[in-house]
């Protein structure tokens, strides 16, 4: 259910950090934020250390150096803000440590009403719940944790009448509805438990909710049902697949034992419904409340690594510090947990990304051992060979991946064949490479890739020209887009004698690649064949500037030197 909320992470925390002692109209934030100290005293460095770990999105490191320049300014009430919030976002000591100082703001008044609850006094955490603004925030959270709290003092219906007015008027009215039929259900109230749980959707759900659904239609007899919401988990994230041996082997185990639990499940389906881009502050910080009071809530875990990681905009690159940081909040997960496995896989995703190949071979040769028919996990094993360079070591995976695809293996198995193929050319088998290639575009006849590959090897060999330039022309008109793919087909055209036409595909090749060698070359090599010297010398000396391989830089160097008798350095 997912939702847009008009702020992004500096509004919320101007909304939600909202001190006691705020500043008087004419102090500007920086007046504020830097410590009233002279240069020369400690706390300035602390503070700017601070702001850097902030700017690259490092909360933990922040959150050290906040605590470092308190020490020296103590009565700073914006450092005490920051430092505050980069422990929640960290899940960092310091922010239970600064909660106290922070009578005014609301992620504050909520840490400590959780740590209340925590300690079984539910009391006096309802009593910091109820001190939350009348505010979105407030609105949104506070009948979820009062209820809890209602709960935990032994009163489910006034905890389900705290619930019910959202049930239909809020845009989190499912969580609402959810966070009820939990409660009936730890309740013991069958019924009640029963009508809720039907109002809740089971279309497409996310993990957690599988599993609270699934639990329940368990532990009620109905297992075909409960395994059903599990497969239907599992086919539409396929990255789960590998867990469900063991969730199937859970399934009837209730997934809260006490109220606190319960606060904890109600932080992360509220965090799992705000999937916005602009909303991942927020979510983070309710899943970091959920770990606070839940550290075994290994789907909080997950949830929060793909949020540490922007996983959900698949044109982001995440810095090293961001991909450190899911790697830190994975690490607790334990292979006894039935959640391991999508960790372990996120992991080892991970740390090959962070060019840490062996250990992530590791995790999954762990995976592998324990799911030795798991074509999926083979696959993945062998592409983090492969991106590492390491192709020999990465043709024992494909090959057992394609050996369990079937025979004949489905149309969704091209990629198996296309990655052994590529791993086969590059350690100098192209006459085991080509079969495999074409047996890809045999299952899978418009994959641009594919087509440019074979494509370009072809005209490489000068073999099957014309075929070769039907596929690549094919191959444009599938991703017109794709700077490699133009250069293939200009590659082609320049062999064949079209320079004219060669010049221009390979002009707009660059233009969408501009820092690759290889293409750079190739223009040089059709500007050449143009007769037009100069502007080949250039784009040589361009492609020797942009760290060809050593093959390719010995060609260009050689190139230069026969037609200009100066190479390049």
């Amino acid at each position: 259910m997912p939702i847009s909320l008009p702020f992004g992470r500096a509004a919320i925390a101007a909304c939600l950090l909202l001190s006691a002692c705020a500043a008087q109209p004419e102090d500007s934030p920086a007046q504020l934020a830097k410590p009233h100290l002279a240069a020369s005293n400690p706390a300035l460095g602390a503070f700017l250390a601070a702001r850097y770990a902030d700017s690259v999105n490092d909360p933990a490191r922040a959150a050290r150096f906040y605590a470092t320049a308190l020490k020296y300014d103590p009565t700073n009430p914006q450092l005490a803000e920051d430092g505050f919030l980069a422990g929640v976002l960290s899940g960092s000591p310091e922010a239970a440590q600064l909660a106290p100082r922070l009578p005014g703001n609301a992620l504050a008044a909520m840490l400590r009403g959780n740590q209340a609850a925590m300690n079984g006094n539910y009391t006096a955490a309802a009593a910091f719940f109820t001190t939350l603004p009348d505010d979105q925030l407030g609105t949104m959270i506070e009948p979820l944790l009062l209820a809890w709290t209602q709960f935990g003092q032994g009163d489910e219906q006034t905890a389900l009448n705290t619930l019910a007015p959202a049930f239909n008027s809020s845009a989190f009215g499912a969580v609402y509805v959810l966070n009820a039929a939990l409660i009936a259900d730890a309740a013991g109230d069958t019924k009640s438990a029963a009508q809720l749980y039907s109002a809740v959707s089971a279309d497409s759900p996310n993990l957690r909710l599988a599993q609270i659904l699934a639990s329940w239609d368990a532990r009620q007899g109905q297992y075909g049902r409960a395994e059903a919401v599990l497969a239907a988990l599992a086919a539409a994230h396929p990255d789960l697949a590998i867990a469900l041996p063991q969730l199937n082997a859970a399934i009837g185990t209730p997934v809260i034992s006490t109220p606190a639990q319960g606060m904890a499940e109600a932080y992360l389906t509220l965090a799992a419904s705000l999937s916005q881009p602009q909303a991942a502050f927020l979510r983070a910080v309710f899943l970091r409340f959920a770990l606070q009071m839940r550290p075994d809530l290994s789907a909080a875990r997950l949830l929060l690594a793909d949020t540490q990681v922007n996983s959900s905009d698949p044109s982001y690159t995440p810095t090293r510090v961001q991909m450190q940081n899911a790697l830190a909040t994975l690490a607790p997960i334990p292979p006894s947990d039935p959640l391991y496995g999508p960790a372990a896989l996120q992991q080892a995703n991970l740390l090959a990304t962070l060019g840490q190949t062996d250990q992530a071979a590791a995790l999954l040769d762990g995976l592998i051992a324990s799911h030795p028919d798991n074509a999926a996990l083979l696959a993945t094993a062998g592409d983090i060979r492969r991106n590492a360079g390491q192709c020999q070591q990465a043709l024992p995976y494909y090959q057992k991946a394609i050996a369990l695809s079937g025979s004949p293996p489905p149309p969704d198995a091209w990629p198996l064949f296309f990655d052994r193929g590529i791993c086969e050319d590059q350690t100098g088998r192209w006459s085991a490479a080509e079969p495999d290639i074409e047996h890809a575009l045999q299952l899978s006849p418009d994959q641009p890739y594919v087509l440019n590959y074979l494509g370009y090897n072809w005209a490489l060999r000068h073999q099957n020209l014309d075929q070769a330039e039907a596929m690549l022309t094919k191959a444009v008109g599938l991703d017109p887009d794709d700077g490699a793919v133009l250069d293939s087909l200009g590659f082609i055209e320049l062999q064949r004698g079209n320079t004219q036409q060669a010049l221009a595909t390979l002009i707009q090749a660059v233009e969408l690649v501009p820092d690759n060698a290889e293409i750079n070359a190739h223009l040089g090599d059709a500007f050449w064949q143009a007769g037009q010297p100069l502007q080949a010398g250039y784009q040589w000396d361009r492609a020797l500037s942009l760290n060809p391989d050593p093959k390719l830089k010995a060609a260009l160097v050689a190139k230069i030197s026969q037609h200009f008798s100066q190479p390049s350095p």
